[in-house]
C-alpha cells in the first residue's frame, strides 16, 4: 500500500513539474541577448521617420506614414548598421499607444537597441508624440516594431525592420 502511494505522489510530482515547465516555456520564453545591440544614441540622425499610431477599425490597430493611412502591418523600414535612426511616433488614435523595436511581433518581446517610446505601463496619450534616436547595429533579416500595450501587437499594431550591413 505504501509503495502505491509513493508511485501516485511521484506521478503527481512529475505532472506538476511538466505543467510548470510548459507554462514557463509558453508564457515566459527565454530570450537570448543579441550581441552588438546598443542603447539609444544621441548622434546626428542619418534617417528620420515620423510614424503615426492608431486604430484602423474596431479590433484592428496599425502604423502608417500619415495619420490617414494606417496599415496593419505597418510600413517596412530598411536600415544599415551604420544608420543613426530617429523615429518620432505620433499617437493619432483615440486610445493610448507606444512603440518598441523587438525581435518578434508580440506583446512582451524584449526591446532592442534601446529603442522604445513610452511603454505598456506608461503609453502615449491620444494626440501626443515621442521620439527616440538609436543605432540598429546588429544585422538581421528581420526585426519588428510594435505597440507594446498588451494586445495591440496581436491586433495588428506591428511592422517590419530589415537591418543590412553598411
Amino acid at each position: 500500500m505504501a509503495g502505491s502511494n509513493r508511485a501516485i505522489y511521484a506521478i503527481f510530482a512529475l505532472a506538476l513539474i511538466f505543467l510548470v515547465a510548459t507554462v514557463a516555456f509558453l508564457v515566459l520564453p527565454i530570450q537570448l541577448p543579441l550581441t552588438g545591440a546598443s542603447s539609444s544614441t544621441s548622434g546626428t540622425p542619418t534617417v528620420t521617420i515620423t510614424l503615426y499610431a492608431g486604430e484602423i477599425s474596431t479590433g484592428k490597430y496599425g502604423f502608417g506614414l500619415s495619420p490617414n493611412n494606417l496599415k496593419s502591418p505597418g510600413p517596412t523600414f530598411y536600415f544599415n548598421t551604420t544608420d543613426i535612426v530617429k523615429i518620432t511616433v505620433v499617437n493619432a488614435g483615440k486610445m493610448p499607444h507606444a512603440f518598441a523595436c523587438v525581435n518578434a511581433p508580440r506583446t512582451g518581446a524584449p526591446v532592442l537597441f534601446g529603442a522604445a517610446i513610452a511603454s505598456a505601463s506608461n503609453p502615449l496619450p491620444p494626440g501626443q508624440s515621442g521620439s527616440i534616436t538609436f543605432n540598429p547595429n546588429t544585422v538581421s533579416s528581420e526585426y519588428y516594431y510594435i505597440c507594446p500595450v498588451p494586445g495591440h501587437a496581436e491586433l495588428g499594431m506591428w511592422g517590419t525592420m530589415v537591418v543590412s550591413p553598411g
